[in-house]
């Protein structure tokens, strides 16, 4: 239990503060209809609880409607309903069925990502720095890849390599192979394939190219 100490009400929003500190955001639509007055003293807890009752039947029909435009991870879907203004309770709770449900699946989501883009000029630790900024966790992300196997990975960057060698073509030998070699690195190819793509470019090996990193 605690004092009600500053409610602050915009259009939009109720930010509650208790014993001086700021408790909870919440939508003001759900505010009014569990309104509070400073000075109360509030049950914080059975507080939550009223507020997710209102906002869970609404938050799954959103997720829904989140979904049916486009596939999410559980952590994407329960970042975008927390934007929304739902409550990380209720957004949990969410994803949660929605997982049991099958209609998230984060293994589903990461095979399909790969699939879409592995003929595409993208490495894999590029594949993967994007998997877990979308919240998929190193091991899925890491079974996902694996359907990525060294000759398709060398294939795709040397075709990358021979699209991107005129750029460098004017430069000293060594500089060349080096750009190059940098900006396929910076595509997350390996640098074992990116020097058997480089190797593949085309460009002239003045023999100085297995001193880079």
């Amino acid at each position: 239990m605690g004092m009600i100490t500053t409610i602050e009400l915009t259009k939009r929003r109720a930010v509650i503060y208790v014993d001086g500190v700021v408790f909870l955001r919440v939508r003001r639509k759900e505010y009014d209809e569990l309104p509070l007055k400073e000075g109360d003293e509030l049950d914080e807890q059975d507080y939550v609880n009223r507020l997710c009752a209102k906002q869970s039947k609404e938050a799954y029909e959103a997720a829904l409607d989140m979904l049916a435009d486009r596939d999410m991870t559980g952590a994407a879907l329960e970042n975008a309903l927390a934007r929304r203004g739902y409550l990380a309770p209720v957004a949990g709770a969410v994803r949660q069925r929605l997982t049991e449900n099958r209609l998230i699946d984060d293994r589903r989501f990461a095979e399909r990502f790969v699939e879409l883009r592995r003929d595409g000029a993208v490495g894999r630790f590029a594949l993967k720095r994007r998997l877990r900024a979308k919240g998929v966790d190193e091991e899925t992300a890491g079974e996902a890849l694996e359907q990525l196997d060294d000759e398709s990975q060398l294939e795709a960057a040397t075709d990358l390599a021979r699209r991107l060698a005129a750029r460098y073509r004017g430069l000293e030998p060594y500089a060349a192979r080096g750009k190059l070699s940098q900006a396929l690195a910076r595509r997350g190819y390996a640098w074992d394939i990116v020097r058997e793509a480089v190797a593949r470019a085309g460009l002239e090996d003045d023999g100085d190219f297995d001193d880079l990193p």
